[in-house]
């Protein structure tokens, strides 16, 4: 048994593991015990993620300073999460002859050919690999048989789109086999677990310069018509105008909603106190 030692984390966090054996070592032990040893050499990988709210400056203006401001753009991870399901299987394959009448053993491998994602789901379709090794008593020895059994099935993540990450993994947690003749029933559950986050672009403010405020109009009305890919955001800072000025002008219910070629009053100011308006 083997402790990762990692401070600072919890419950709650999101921890994505990954095993792989190096080398293997198999010895017998001298005496009667009828024993071996065995020493298997494991490298782990384990990353930790926590989800934090925080808040980040990402623009600002003023109405009454010209403020020449440097940004740059960067990459953040959001709405990770978690999600495991099981998924049971129940198929008949036939084998290629029935002499071998014995099932020794059974080795599955799972692979994921394709996700599709869509919002709340995502649909996955893949191959259960299964190496038969079979046994005739008779003449004892063994043979080795492969059958692909094909699957698809879909899980529920809540909250995720056609632009999320999906990071899976799927792994055989139950299996039974029974034989009779050429035909074997199948009955395998395999654990799904999904790792699920989105991509998000943000501003991050490298430099604040303020030089001298030219605009000497007086405060003034502007009349705006929306175009795509407005926010009342941008059209304050244009206009050196403020989003709850706008909203209150225009009696807007929801200042997330405006609409292309939708009229707008924009109160226009130029000497008014010295006041920095944030976008976070």
């Amino acid at each position: 048994m083997g402790f990762i030692d990692l401070t600072n984390i919890s419950e709650d966090d999101l921890c994505d593991v990954k095993y792989k054996v190096k080398s293997i070592i198999v010895k017998p032990n001298a005496g009667e015990d009828h024993s071996i040893n065995v020493e298997i050499e494991v490298e782990m990988f384990c990353r930790v993620f926590g989800n934090r709210e925080i808040s980040v400056i990402q623009d600002m203006y003023s109405p009454s300073r010209n403020l020449e401001i440097k940004q740059n753009k960067i990459g953040t991870t959001v709405n990770m999460k978690n999600t495991k399901s099981t998924v049971n299987i129940r198929e008949k394959v036939n084998l290629e002859d029935d002499e071998y009448s014995k099932i020794s053993d059974v080795i599955t491998n799972v692979s994921i050919n394709e996700k599709n994602v869509s919002f709340d789901s995502v649909r996955y379709t893949g191959d259960l690999n299964l190496r038969f090794i079979l046994m005739n008593n008779e003449e004892n020895n063994m043979k080795v048989q492969e059958v692909n059994v094909p699957f698809n099935f879909s899980q529920d993540i809540n909250g995720i789109s056609e632009e999320s990450r999906i990071d899976a993994e799927i792994v055989p947690v139950f299996e039974e086999f029974s034989k009779d003749g050429r035909e074997v029933s199948a009955k395998i559950d395999l654990e799904v677990n999904t790792n699920s986050y989105d991509l998000e672009t943000i501003n991050l403010i490298e430099s604040i310069e303020e030089s001298e405020n030219t605009d000497i109009n007086p405060y003034s009305m502007v009349i705006y018509f929306v175009k795509p890919k407005d926010t009342l955001w941008n059209i304050a800072k244009k206009y050196k105008s403020t989003v709850s000025d706008i909203v209150r002008i225009n009696n807007i219910e929801d200042p997330s909603k405006i609409s292309v070629g939708m009229q707008l009053f924009i109160p226009k100011c130029s000497k008014v106190k010295k006041e920095i308006v944030v976008n976070s």
